[in-house]
């Protein structure tokens, strides 16, 4: 059996520190229970050779493999690796959000168009539209997060903020929740996005034709078709 490489051991000694952190991120999994033996989670890593524990972090999420167990029919345990990606703004206290803002002052333009941009999105490697999005900061409300990120992303704002529900983003590969909100805009000034951002046009679109793009498959945000989906509820239950 080969040594841990540094590689191993450091991703092990993360792990130790967010176990200790964050003991929430590790129960209720009556299923699959996640290993929090050390000295069985490092004889894992030797024999397999694979990484266990924080392979990977960023400022904006980790990348974790937890060794989990289940029982098989004869009553053996069978451990395997299992991954997940944590929210580094979630973990804060940050609450991530996705704003369909809607125009209501008419100098802006058309009552009730819909802040739409287009930008350019690193893991598919393509531009797309969709909706005003960001991670949560810590120490703002759901609200506040709402109005900060439509304001760097497309320069409108608003008062009036609005709940319209939550998503997880994919219970299969992340912890990661996300807060729907809808906000009244009533003024405009120039965006300052974060220079990670790139974000090549900002537009205001009718709701029907932004439910065309999505006939159309045009648009293929899943964020921005759970927006929608929360916002013709909430119209429909007003009708």
């Amino acid at each position: 059996m080969n040594p841990l490489t540094n590689h191993q051991k450091a991703a092990l000694a993360q792990y130790r520190q967010l176990i200790a952190e964050h003991p929430n991120l590790f129960g209720t999994r009556a299923l699959r229970p996640i290993v929090r033996d050390f000295d069985l989670l490092e004889a894992y890593a030797a024999e397999h050779s694979t990484v266990l524990g924080v392979a990977a972090a960023t400022p904006y999420s980790q990348f974790v493999v937890d060794l989990v167990e289940s029982q098989l029919p004869d009553g053996t345990l069978h451990r395997f690796p299992y991954q997940r990606l944590i929210s580094a703004s979630q973990l804060k206290g940050g609450i991530n959000v996705v704003i369909l803002a809607t125009i209501e002052n008419p100098q802006l333009g058309n009552v009730g168009d819909v802040v739409l941009l287009e930008e350019e999105r690193h893991a598919t490697g393509t531009t797309e539209i969709g909706l005003p999005r960001g991670f949560g900061e810590a120490g703002l409300s759901g609200e506040q997060n709402a109005l900060k990120e439509l304001r760097e992303e497309s320069g409108y704002g608003g008062e009036k903020v609005s709940l319209l529900g939550s998503a997880y983003i994919d219970t299969g590969v992340t912890d990661s929740k996300i807060f729907y909100y809808h906000v009244a805009v009533t003024n405009h000034m120039a965006g300052a996005a974060e220079h990670e951002e790139a974000i090549t046009n900002v537009s205001l679109v009718s709701l029907e034709s932004l439910w065309e793009s999505v006939r159309s498959g045009e648009l293929q945000d899943s964020f921005t078709l759970q927006a929608l989906a929360f916002y013709q509820s909430h119209q429909n239950s007003k009708s």
